[in-house]
């Protein structure tokens, strides 16, 4: 499995969560299963608590389609299916505590009874030699670690956007390890999984339009848990079971802080309070939005240290972590007990990113980088061209349909957005061309790796802008959405050989970079627009005529 497959598991998911929680938050507030506000919450007023579903739902559509079929996918699909079912009782109708632990544990023993899957060999965590555990120890400490997993993300839910980021923050280096590893399982679902929790967190950033819900976070937790013993425990992994610990920390460390701490206090384990890390922020006078963004970075710098520290043996990952997280927790003490000292911690502005100072002069530079994309389409252009006049490729029949469509429809709509089409279409066509120059020309770099590094400077604009956009500015449309939804199902009918019988996946790629970076283009205005809409045609025009030279 090449790592395209990654991506258009990743974009499946993306697209199936944006689709179906809209719908799920509509249907909630219909039905009235909201999440009523309280003293001890952030949130002001009633919102969905569903969200869970459509994240699920996505990551099962897009692992049944691109996961390797194998014992282990499925017993964390049968396993998270039991938890599924246990979140949405929960959200529907409320459930005890001992009632969900009894849906997370079955879920834990089904996967580790259909999957073979549990944890034996925790690595030399002392210093002493490998720890082995026995299948009658290894078994109910699987169960023990998954379980635990799963509470700390559903505990440290507590702002918006906090379970969701924090998870496909830690989701991506286990895709990384997956792929350094040849597990190509746990690198395919990481990334299934990631895609539908960022479709969610677009109606979840704050402010929330809607919560994943225990639904979401038992779920959420239970995969990770999973994942974590998959890319530690499979045959011929050398990973160290400590990675996902550290990958893992701040929502293990969390859960573990505010668990003690009730139990000192004599209160059940479960019993609702504001000790959570990101209480201790908010004490601090820092916003909601930024308190999420501080704990983002957080978790991001353990996620990226795992990485980095990956061939480290256990012992020593054991020491980082504990000495991190102790220096983390006395910095934090330490402004807690002089919060006076640091004003700047409580200058923050509650109203939306999109409207504050800084927001806007990086979207202003971004708006000066803009003709660089212009430029970097052209050039790309122009490799199609020199290719189809050298070599005499026979797209002409195709490029001359195009030409006349093209220009029949910017003459009756050249008002709309309709001619966008044709060039989505040009760009789908020109990528197919330069993806068969293969040869070496110029200092031993073929023109596709050329046209490929274009290609990733145009993403990085592209990617930045959507990230800078401002308020109102989704230049997305429905001409976009019909053309970049094709390609994914076409990306989707390419994985199984009896539907295409070809592999188109590197050309489609590059098609839809392009088409993102064309769309960028046109958003600017309607004279952009039609510039970009004559080129097209240009270049059909040349491509017709070299091949009926």
């Amino acid at each position: 499995m090449n790592l395209l497959s990654h991506f258009y598991a990743f974009m499946t998911a993306l697209c199936a969560a944006l689709i179906m929680v809209p719908f799920l938050r509509r249907w909630a507030l219909d039905k009235g299963t909201v999440d009523i506000p309280d003293e001890r919450k952030v949130h002001n007023t009633p919102t969905p608590r569903l969200g869970g579903i459509a994240i699920f739902l996505a990551f099962l559509f897009s692992a049944l389609i691109f996961a390797p079929q194998s014992m282990i996918f499925r017993g964390v699909m049968a396993g998270g299916l039991v938890v599924f079912a246990t979140g949405i009782a929960d959200d529907l109708h409320g459930l005890k505590s001992r009632e969900k632990f009894l849906g997370q544990i079955v879920g834990c023993l089904v996967t580790i009874a259909v999957g073979n899957l549990w944890l034996h060999d925790l690595g030399d965590l002392f210093g002493f030699g490998s720890i082995v555990l026995p299948v009658w120890l290894g078994v109910p400490f699987t169960v023990f670690a998954v379980v635990g997993v799963s509470n700390a993300i559903n505990l440290i839910d507590g702002l918006d956007g906090l379970a969701g980021g924090v998870s496909v923050i830690a989701l991506m280096p286990f895709a990384l390890l997956g792929v350094l590893g040849g597990n190509p399982l746990v690198s395919t679902l990481a990334m299934a999984l990631a895609g539908a929790l960022l479709g969610f967190l677009k109606y979840n950033f704050y402010p929330a339009r809607i919560f994943m819900g225990d639904t979401g976070s038992l779920t959420v937790g239970f995969v990770l848990g999973f994942l974590a013993v998959a890319v530690t425990q499979s045959e011929g992994m050398h990973i160290s079971p400590m990675l996902p610990v550290v990958i893992l920390g701040l929502p293990l460390f969390d859960a573990i802080w505010v668990m003690s701490s009730r139990l000192f206090k004599k209160m059940g384990p479960f019993s609702p309070d504001k000790t959570h890390v990101h209480h201790k922020f908010l004490d601090l006078g820092i916003e909601h939005r930024f308190t999420v963004l501080v704990i983002y970075t957080i978790s991001l710098i353990w996620a990226c240290s795992a990485v980095v520290l990956r061939d480290l043996p256990e012992y020593a990952l054991l020491i980082f972590l504990l000495g991190t997280a102790g220096c983390s927790y006395l910095f934090l003490r330490y402004l807690l007990s002089h919060r006076e000292r640091y004003s700047f911690l409580g200058r923050d502005d509650e109203g939306p990113i999109r409207n504050s100072v800084l927001f806007n002069r990086c979207a202003d530079l971004i708006d000066r980088l803009l003709p660089l994309l212009s430029v970097i389409l052209m050039l790309y252009a122009l490799l199609g061209v020199g290719f189809v006049l050298a070599n005499g490729v026979a797209v002409w029949p195709v490029a001359l349909a195009l030409c006349v469509l093209g220009v029949g429809m910017r003459r009756w709509a050249s008002g709309g957005e309709s001619p966008l089409l044709v060039v989505y279409a040009a760009a789908c066509l020109l990528a197919f061309v330069i993806w068969q120059q293969g040869e070496s020309v110029w200092f031993g770099v073929s023109p596709k790796r050329f046209g490929d590094g274009l290609l990733l400077a145009a993403a990085l604009l592209v990617g930045t802008k959507i990230f800078f956009r401002r308020a109102g500015e989704f230049f997305l449309g429905t001409a976009d959405f019909l053309s970049l939804g094709l390609m994914i199902f076409l990306a989707i009918a390419a994985q199984q050989p009896n539907l295409l019988g070809i592999s188109i996946g590197g050309p489609l790629l590059r098609a839809i970079l392009l088409v993102l970076a064309a769309r960028t283009v046109a958003s600017r205005g309607p004279a952009y627009r039609r510039f970009l809409v004559n080129c097209t045609l240009v270049l059909l025009a040349v491509f017709a005529l070299a091949g009926l030279k």
